[in-house]
């Protein structure tokens, strides 16, 4: 997804883990394979991190609805009709499972994740205003992600998008001198990559490395001038105005690096959410920023 839905008011959230104060070291990983990766430690603060930027009060039902073209949006790493990455969570489940855990729209959800992406889309639009799903319908279908049943489908499915980000992850930090290995930081922000915005689109260090060389001051300010010259016709250009002020004295030269691949990685977006992308990745890069109007403070988890 190309972002989430826009915050309702202004505000701050922090985000913490169990068992894990702010201070806490992030730790490093060792392990050969994507297998070694602990659960608990990495897997967890992940899904919470890119959870908390869709719904920060309960990410695991989180629902969301056609506002990116992607028909409805659900639980915590927002599998949609659009991609095709709600409908084998549904299915497993039947459609006598559904209609009971949804008793009014079961049947709908259950058909449009049963049919071609098109079709799907066309029945889940039936339910929205636009962009809007009607109250009676969200409550349904968050009941319906807070299930047993669909919470085991999100956990299962979310094991393996790790394990693909892990492993992109590694890939990077051999070719970036500043990791070497990955860091838990690391991998949240390639977890978050790979489930909102499929990956890196071909960009590797060496191009990191050549926006460095290039820049002039420097690229932090680059970056950073860059986000104060978004526009109205920029989402989230509200908040890039008070990341811009905030990062640049922020960015430590063992962040800069990952920093800059998350302005490489925005600039690949679709234009209107470039600005959004980039507060929201560089967010986890850095520990704290403005995204969809509210400040975040990722440090007690990453």
């Amino acid at each position: 997804m190309p972002e989430t839905s826009p915050a309702t008011s202004p505000g701050t959230s922090t985000t913490t883990s169990p068992g894990t104060s702010p201070g806490t070291s992030a730790g490093t990983s060792t392990g050969t394979s994507p297998g070694a990766l602990p659960f608990t430690d990495w897997i967890e603060p992940a899904l919470r991190i890119t959870g908390h930027f869709e719904d920060s009060q309960d990410p695991l039902a989180a629902v969301t609805g056609d506002f990116d073209g992607m028909g409805i949006s659900l639980g915590v790493l927002q599998w949609n009709i659009g991609q095709g990455s709600l409908q084998p969570l549904v299915r497993p489940l039947g459609r006598a499972g559904v209609i009971g855990l949804m008793p009014h729209y079961g049947i709908d959800l259950w058909n449009a994740c049963t049919t071609t992406i098109s079709n799907g889309l066309q029945i889940v639009r039936g339910w929205q205003n636009g962009s809007h799903l009607a109250a009676a319908v969200t409550a349904e279908l968050k009941n319906f992600c807070r299930s047993p049943a669909f919470l085991a489908q999100q956990k299962a499915a979310a094991s393996q998008v790790a394990k693909t980000a892990y492993t992109a992850a590694r890939d990077y930090a051999a070719a970036d001198p500043t990791y070497g290995q990955v860091t838990r930081p690391l991998f949240c922000w390639f977890f978050d990559v790979m489930t909102q915005n499929g990956g890196l689109k071909g960009l590797t260090y060496q191009n990191v490395k050549d926006f460095i060389d290039s820049s002039h001051p420097g690229a932090v300010e680059a970056i950073c001038d860059w986000l104060a010259a978004r526009t109205a016709q920029d989402a989230g250009y509200r908040d890039s105005h008070k990341n811009a002020v905030l990062w640049r004295s922020l960015v430590s030269d063992q962040q800069r690096t990952l920093f800059v691949l998350s302005y490489l990685r925005a600039l690949k977006a679709n234009t209107t959410y470039r600005a959004d992308t980039l507060n929201r990745k560089a967010t986890i890069v850095l520990g704290k920023g403005y995204v969809h109007l509210e400040l975040h403070d990722l440090t007690g988890i990453l």
